[in-house]
């Protein structure tokens, strides 16, 4: 094998590799429309390992924050979390009146919310896998020294 053919076949292992992973953790999909004339129109989608990546860039004492006013909810979130990914999918949550149309579905390993009304649609889409690796992170650092985040005991 040609020093050549060696490079091409390791740079597609590594494309695939990293395809893989990136894919595992599904994706982030945020839309909103406004219904207003001349309204907004945003739409963002992410891999959703950008979810862990992004915790990483918050500075650890904010995290740290966080994760202790999140603390008393942490265990409910991952057991919801844990149990979401083994249930079938289907609706979870919908309200149809007058006024609004929300739905809560699990739909593969994400969690879709759809939420309709008078003054604009969103659609957000959560992989669930991210979800838990975050409510994991989050976790660990309440259960850090204060020290170690530069944040003083209460």
């Amino acid at each position: 094998m040609t020093p050549k053919m060696a490079f091409l076949g390791t740079s597609v292992a590594f494309v695939a590799l990293t395809g893989a992973f990136l894919s595992s953790m599904g994706a982030v999909r945020v839309e909103v429309k406004s219904k207003q004339p001349g309204g907004e129109h945003v739409r963002v989608i992410a891999p959703g390992v950008l979810l862990p990546l992004g915790a990483m860039l918050v500075p650890k004492a904010k995290i740290h924050e966080a994760a202790h006013e999140l603390q008393p909810w942490l265990p409910t979130v991952r057991a919801a979390t844990e149990e979401l990914l083994r249930c079938p999918d289907g609706p979870l949550v919908q309200i149809d009146n007058r006024q609004e149309h929300v739905k809560i579905a699990k739909i593969g390993d994400a969690l879709v919310i759809d939420v309709d009304d008078a003054g604009e649609t969103v659609h957000v889409t959560v992989p669930l896998r991210a979800a838990a690796y975050a409510c994991n992170r989050l976790a660990e650092e309440a259960q850090a020294e204060p020290e170690a985040t530069g944040r003083q005991p209460i």
